[in-house]
């Protein structure tokens, strides 16, 4: 059987690519990707599982669903712009087929995507963490961006399914997982920073959030971060359920580290797989 090898959370802020090229590999963005990469590269692993959300690149109105898996050869990305170097993507086929259809058995309806590309919520953390390993992904887009978002619990939920089936895998793969996005964050809205495009609007939200994680207190975290709670902490904030689905695929575990950006509203972790 397959086998969890790793759980790492990371944000995607967009513009940390840019960034980090102009300021160089001693910037603050560049040590921690460059911390959570060598971990990555430690656990040797033959799949990544991704968890991130769309921000209407890949998926749009007419069209956007809860829970959905990239089934594919391959893909590509960035598909919005963002000013990163695009990247042709291999995607783990075997694997992303098997974990849907154990998804729909076991009665989540994961919607079927074969022909996608991603935009920078997948692309910067294959930027920071896997160009040079190239070591093929399942893409799992889960919607923290469009409400009615799924409940925590169901993220939670999805993540416990997903470990058995990554475990119930007939093959000897070794499966990293991240989950990737901020805590608190608002884009394009009311809550911005004033006169910019975006914002961390809830910074005590982001902060209670990493403590909770450094505790291990996630029941306590789900019971917490309703729909409304998130909402207050801005649009973006149901990035969360992201890294709710990942720490439960890796089997809930306290992080072995965690490394906070509060004005931000993210952090960088690195959980055990038990």
């Amino acid at each position: 059987m397959a086998e969890i090898v790793a759980g790492i959370g990371v944000p995607h802020t967009p513009v940390f690519p840019s960034q980090v090229a102009r300021k160089g590999p001693d910037c603050e963005e560049a040590r921690l990707y460059a911390e959570i990469e060598a971990h990555l590269s430690d656990a040797r692993a033959d799949a990544i599982l991704l968890f991130s959300n769309d921000h209407f690149n890949t998926f749009f109105l007419d069209n956007f669903p809860l829970f959905a898996i990239g089934v594919a050869p391959a893909t590509s990305g960035p598909n919005d712009q963002t000013p990163m170097p695009a990247y042709d993507v291999p995607v783990h086929e075997p694997l992303a087929a098997h974990l849907r259809r154990s998804g729909v058995l076991a009665g989540f309806d994961i919607a079927l995507t074969q022909e996608f590309t991603l935009d920078h919520a997948f692309m910067v953390p294959w930027h920071f963490l896997n160009a040079r390993q190239r070591t093929p992904i399942v893409p799992f887009f889960i919607d923290g961006f469009s409400n009615p978002l799924p409940s925590a619990q169901r993220a939670w939920d999805l993540g416990t399914m997903l470990r058995k089936a990554i475990q119930a895998y007939p093959g000897k793969e070794r499966v990293a997982v991240i989950g990737s996005g901020s805590f608190s964050l608002e884009i394009g809205g009311p809550l911005a920073d004033k006169g910019e495009r975006s914002g961390t609007p809830d910074k005590v939200w982001a902060g209670h959030i990493q403590k909770r994680m450094e505790a291990g207190e996630y029941l306590q975290l789900i019971s917490e971060a309703t729909g409304e709670r998130m909402a207050r902490a801005g649009n973006a904030a149901g990035e969360l359920l992201n890294w709710l689905a990942m720490i439960a695929t890796c089997g809930g575990g306290k992080p072995l580290t965690m490394k906070p950006q509060v004005d931000h509203g993210h952090a960088f972790g690195v959980w055990s797989v038990p």
